[in-house]
């Protein structure tokens, strides 16, 4: 977590998107959790038979759609919003990564290919950035519906509301327990494809010099 926080202090000038995607999550997170309590007072009301006020009823699924549409309409404004951030911060990061390839050494590029450079690019910026763009359309959402819900039952009953935080804690402990060998694979993935595509980069680089020596059978035998 403490690295997305960095990635985000280091693209300050995306924080007027950070602050819209922010407000909008939080009011289709609360719109998320008014409707079923509206919904619940509907059937309170119908479950009382012939003494329910239809009126109140009425309102009550004017208001439920009145909720759903601009949760609609809200949701897909902050995706946009998600949409465009995620474009703008990998502009951002890509002249960043550049920046900073300019001011390495020779000696650097004398050990490194090419290839492996443009794979750690595409896998660390854009694969960043089409995180960012899920972040705020999926993860803040659900951030935000489960504090709001938790508020929400302990109202009725803080007990409860205990015992569903605890769980949070338990989840995430054992998603790390289990994640610590798939992290182990990755990285050993990533460098091992960090080679290949390196060497592949190389050999494409170099088709033209070894079809004008006529030197195919070799190189595939290299």
């Amino acid at each position: 977590m403490k690295y997305i926080v960095r990635i985000l202090a280091s693209a300050r000038e995306l924080r007027g998107y950070y602050l819209a995607i922010g407000f909008f999550t939080i009011l289709v997170s609360l719109m998320t959790l008014i409707i079923p309590i509206l919904s619940g007072q509907a059937i309170d009301e119908i479950s009382k038979g012939t003494s329910a006020s239809l009126s109140y009823v009425l309102w009550i699924a004017a208001g439920l759609f009145l909720l759903d549409v601009a949760s609609t309409f809200i949701n897909n404004i902050s995706g946009y919003l998600g949409d465009q951030m995620g474009a703008k911060l990998n502009e951002i990061l890509s002249e960043r990564y550049y920046q900073h390839l300019l001011k390495l050494p020779q000696s650097f590029f004398d050990k490194e290919l090419s290839g492996a450079l443009i794979n750690r690019l595409n896998r660390s910026v854009l694969q960043l950035a089409n995180f960012m763009n899920m972040f705020p359309n999926s993860f803040l959402q659900f951030i935000f519906s489960t504090v709001f819900a938790l508020v929400a039952v302990a109202v009725y009953s803080w007990q409860v509301a205990v015992l569903l935080f605890a769980l949070y804690p338990i989840y995430i402990w054992m998603t790390v327990r289990t994640s610590t060998t798939w992290q182990d694979y990755q990285k050993d993935k990533n460098e091992n494809y960090d080679i290949a595509s390196g060497r592949f980069a190389e050999a494409i680089a170099q088709i033209k010099v070894i079809k004008s020596f006529v030197q195919e059978k070799r190189e595939l035998k290299f």
